[in-house]
């Protein structure tokens, strides 16, 4: 995924992978991510995501409503999607604490 520009700031960060564009932004309304034209509102409880972590590679799924609607393969060395795996893992543990 070398070749994929990203682009990561205070309010968010966008990548393109193959022909999909995703992201995550921060709006008035909350955290939201969108995978092209889709956009999914993060303070719903509807979300989950799931990262697998191996020797050569990670594995990231996003779930809406317990459909898959993410699945990327990504190098070791891409840490843009283990961002994104912490992120997601945060909001989870706040909404917890709340």
């Amino acid at each position: 995924m070398n070749e994929n520009r990203n682009l990561m700031t205070r309010t968010g960060f966008y990548t393109k992978v193959g022909t999909d564009m995703i992201g995550i932004y921060l709006s008035n309304e909350g955290p939201k991510m969108f995978i092209n034209r889709e956009i999914y509102d993060l303070r719903n409880p509807w979300w989950d995501v799931e990262m697998v972590m191996g020797k050569t590679g990670h594995l990231i799924t996003f779930y809406w409503r317990g459909e898959v609607k993410l699945s990327i393969r990504c190098d070791l060395e891409n840490d843009l999607f283990v961002s994104l795996y912490h992120y997601l893992s945060c909001r989870t543990h706040e909404q917890n604490l709340a």
